[in-house]
């Protein structure tokens, strides 16, 4: 017991390492993640659930870089719920450029105002990703939120909130962390730098591990949402694939209703 209490306090602070496969290593962190956080996915699921049976709009939020990511993954996906709003920046994303992305999320008060613009109010559920959950932008989205009286679920990772000194420059000027705003903390467990492979004799480490799990974090989110809202006796408004034969139909009328809305529908 002893060892394995040594091993999960250093674990994923090994990584990036030389003797895993990438396939190797993603069922580690899925299994870890599900091991972990299963517990977290049904809360998760019972916020959002109770969110969308009573009405409202799930927003998504992503705070810069590919963080953005996750935030697509949940937007108009066949399978998907079409009760969410993403408050997607295209300015603030990679698609005008990743050293632009990494400049405006460190602007103090720039991610304040984009929650007022997605007009966040009392008792919505706003989910906040980001990985390292130290900097402006994220912290300025969270603190908004809460403010706002909106429940938040933050996803992000633990490991990058303990390790980063105080005074580091990427920091948001209060110092918090995002798993220590929010009302539901999800851990991905990224590890610093996000890459777990090193290849003998090349200098950097690759094959960031992010993308992985915070896909599955976001299916396992919306796998127990469904199963919440079913046991509810709600049926959860999914979309159906558009290239499937009948799909434009059968997402017509969730197109008319929410039209107006969504505001990146």
């Amino acid at each position: 017991m002893k060892n394995l209490k040594n091993f999960d306090k250093q674990w994923p602070r090994n990584y990036p390492v030389s003797d895993k496969s990438f396939l190797e290593i993603c069922k580690e962190f899925l299994d870890k993640i599900e091991e972990r956080q299963a517990e977290n996915f049904v809360k998760a699921g019972k916020i959002m659930g109770d969110n969308m049976m009573a009405g409202g709009l799930i927003k998504l939020v992503g705070t810069g870089g590919h963080t953005y990511l996750p935030v697509l993954d949940m937007s108009h996906r066949a399978g998907g719920f079409v009760t969410v709003n993403p408050t997607l920046d295209v300015s603030s994303s990679p698609i005008n450029g990743g050293t632009r992305s990494i400049r405006l999320e460190r602007v103090q008060g720039y991610f304040r105002a984009l929650m007022d613009y997605f007009r966040v109010k009392k008792d919505d559920v706003v989910v906040i990703f980001n990985n390292i959950g130290v900097n402006a932008g994220t912290i300025d989205a969270a603190l908004e939120c809460k403010e706002r009286g909106a429940t938040v679920i933050g996803v992000g990772s633990s490991i990058w909130q303990e390790d980063i000194p105080v005074d580091h420059y990427t920091r948001h000027e209060s110092k918090k962390n995002l798993m220590d705003i929010v009302d539901l903390f999800i851990d991905d467990y990224n590890p610093i730098g996000d890459t777990v492979i090193k290849i003998e004799g090349f200098d950097r480490s690759i094959c960031p591990i992010s993308t992985v799990t915070d896909g599955y974090i976001v299916r396992r989110m919306e796998q127990e949402t469904v199963k919440y809202m079913l046991s509810k006796g709600s049926k959860p408004i999914i979309w159906v694939s558009a290239n499937c034969e009948g799909g434009d139909d059968a997402n017509a009328e969730y197109e008319e209703e929410y039209w107006y809305k969504v505001k990146m529908l």
